[in-house]
């Protein structure tokens, strides 16, 4: 932690600015997915997951919500936004959904259907 702890940023835009490139950087890190791959509307757009943690990270939440039903995902219950970004957690049982969907598929592609 403590990426900015003693930092003193020049101004609150500044501040900003960092938070997304520190964000920005952690998501190109991640794995990129279409939605379909989670059982979610191609609309969706791209999609990063971090299998381990098991979070889905979106750019532009509007597209998720409305066509991937997350809009009745509250903040602090499985939803964060940090920076451009927005992320989701299987704190709540629809983002359980997707990661359910994709293991699923990942065992029926490893048994050959």
């Amino acid at each position: 932690m403590g990426y900015f702890t003693d930092t003193d940023f020049d101004s609150t835009l500044d501040m900003i600015d960092c938070v997304n490139e520190v964000v920005e950087r952690h998501v190109r890190r991640m794995e990129r997915l279409s939605p379909t791959e989670l059982g979610l509307d191609v609309r969706c757009g791209p999609v990063y997951i971090d299998r381990d943690e098991e979070v889905i990270a979106v750019s532009h939440a509007s597209a998720i919500d409305y066509y991937g039903g997350f809009e009745y995902i509250k903040e602090d219950e499985g939803r964060k936004t940090c920076g451009d970004y927005t992320f989701f957690t299987t704190e709540s049982s629809r983002v359980q959904d997707c990661f359910d969907y994709l293991n699923e598929a990942k065992e029926a592609e490893a048994e050959g259907f």
